[in-house]
């Protein structure tokens, strides 16, 4: 799962970097330091992201270990799958579902409230702590990776699936905020499309990891002590 991890972090960043590019610089990059400071911002920046993601692993990974004690991890991974797939077929605005949800619109209210306050007040803030509040930003990528750390089934497995995504969202973030200009405006612009065809790839994997790993869906404490393993 780990390399999976890392690619959806890889690849869907070239989303972020359309979404989220004006922000990182914003946060991370400023005219009167030097290049050693502004390359210290970046980093801490993207750690500060890097850290909620892996707060939100730990959650999450804790749903995927519910699941998979109460036998339904596999049905819960094919489940969101076929989700993912059907968001795709039907160009699903995953960010703009979710936040208008009755059960999520509070929070998103709440999270708008803080970046817009965050961004008003940025220079009293250290990078670190302004990437971790920008990792609470309403994102379907972030939803995505959300439902791998599910997938894992542990929490271990769901921290640090989310540590690996936020890792590979790093390298394009990182070489935008210190002015590289791999991409130009419109390109960057034209590949905020490229996320449903993450979704696409990534709900196949979910439905065929659903299917194919194979969990044992019982602990035969009795038969174990029926019949112990004899040391000769």
């Amino acid at each position: 799962m780990w390399y999976v991890a890392f690619t959806l972090g890889l690849f869907g960043s070239l989303h972020c970097v359309g979404m989220c590019g004006p922000l990182a610089i914003a946060f991370s990059y400023k005219k009167e330091n030097t290049r050693p400071q502004n390359i210290y911002a970046a980093l801490s920046y993207n750690l500060g992201r890097t850290v909620t993601y892996s707060f939100l692993g730990l959650l999450f990974g804790a749903l995927g270990s519910f699941l998979f004690v109460v036998d339904l991890q596999k049905m819960a991974s094919i489940i969101l799958g076929i989700l993912l797939i059907i968001s795709f077929v039907f160009t699903l605005d995953l960010d703009r579902i979710l936040s208008q949800h009755i059960l999520l619109k509070d929070y998103y209210i709440k999270v708008r409230k803080l970046i817009s306050k965050v961004m008003e007040n940025s220079n009293q803030y250290h990078p670190f702590q302004l990437g971790m509040v920008n990792g609470l930003l309403p994102c379907g990528l972030v939803y995505l990776a959300m439902a791998g750390a599910i997938a894992t089934g542990s929490l271990t497995g769901g921290v640090t699936f989310m540590f690996i995504f936020g890792l590979g969202t790093i390298p394009m973030l990182f070489a935008l905020s210190n002015g590289y200009s791999l991409l130009s405006p419109t390109l960057r612009l034209r590949l905020r499309s490229i996320l449903p065809y993450v979704t696409l790839v990534f709900g196949i994997f979910l439905i065929y990891r659903g299917f194919a790993v194979h969990m044992p869906s019982e602990l035969n404490f009795w038969e174990a002590l029926k019949n112990p393993i004899m040391c000769h």
